[in-house]
């Protein structure tokens, strides 16, 4: 089968995509953590591999130096990814709605784009990151978001850096608030690690699902992980793999 080919960007520089063979299903942002860059982000959480099941998956770069790495400007990175989801969405306008997924610091970045670009973003996959909106979407946006309980950079429980200080639970409250699903959550046990909590009916419009991974740090689910990481970062999650959690619930919003 021939490859569908690389999409014509305006901001190439700043992307890296991995393209499916065949026509899109969907159109996926990875958004990497500070200090990171698209190539980290697609080895640690595995999301080029979305590509097979017919996935555009662009991993962008942010717009600030941050040690060896880039972090993201929430003014004039929002500008900048808003661009680009444009540009993909015009030129693939079958392929429909964009999940926007982000690890830590991109988490925060996906919640910020996604509540200003609620018109192009269906779905949010947010690990080790999940934020409260900045503002009332235009509509629902489905959220789907992963947290260990032993995450020292981006607590839990809220606390530290006045970015982080609210905690990932009422952060996925104020989600269903926004979204207009109610705060009436429904609890479930997937593993003897793992727990779930949700909002809104499955699979509707808004709906918001926060999967809490006790003992996982600041990793990605079932996503690259090694010995130095565990040292700086944590355990890695094997209960749940995160990348096929996201994908299979963006599959179900899409429409």
């Amino acid at each position: 089968m021939t490859s569908f080919g690389q999409p014509t960007l305006h901001h190439s520089e700043r992307v890296v995509v991995a393209a499916p063979a065949g026509v899109p299903a969907g159109i996926v942002l990875s958004l990497h953590g500070s200090r990171s860059n698209p190539e980290e982000q697609a080895l640690i959480s595995g999301m080029g591999r979305l590509a097979s099941v017919g996935a555009l998956v662009a991993f962008p770069r942010g717009g600030i130096r941050m040690g060896a790495g880039w972090a993201w400007d929430h003014d004039a990175d929002l500008a900048f990814l808003s661009d680009l989801i444009d540009e993909l969405r015009g030129a693939y306008p079958f392929a429909g709605r964009v999940l926007l997924a982000g690890l830590s610091g991109g988490a925060r970045m996906a919640c910020h784009v996604a509540a200003a670009r609620a018109d192009a973003v269906a779905v949010v996959g947010a690990v080790a990151g999940l934020r409260a909106p900045g503002r009332t979407p235009g509509r629902p946006v489905s959220i789907i978001a992963f947290h260990g309980t032993a995450d020292r950079l981006n607590r839990y429980g809220g606390g530290g850096r006045p970015e982080w200080r609210g905690s990932v639970p009422d952060a996925a409250r104020a989600w269903a608030i926004a979204n207009g699903t109610g705060t009436r959550a429904r609890e479930a046990s997937i593993s003897p690690r793992v727990t779930t909590l949700g909002y809104g009916a499955e699979a509707a419009p808004g709906e918001v699902v926060l999967y809490t991974l006790r003992g996982a740090g600041h990793t990605w689910p079932g996503g690259h992980g090694n010995l130095l990481t565990r040292l700086l970062l944590g355990a890695t999650s094997r209960d749940v793999d995160a990348t096929s959690e996201i994908w299979s619930f963006f599959r179900r919003h899409a429409g």
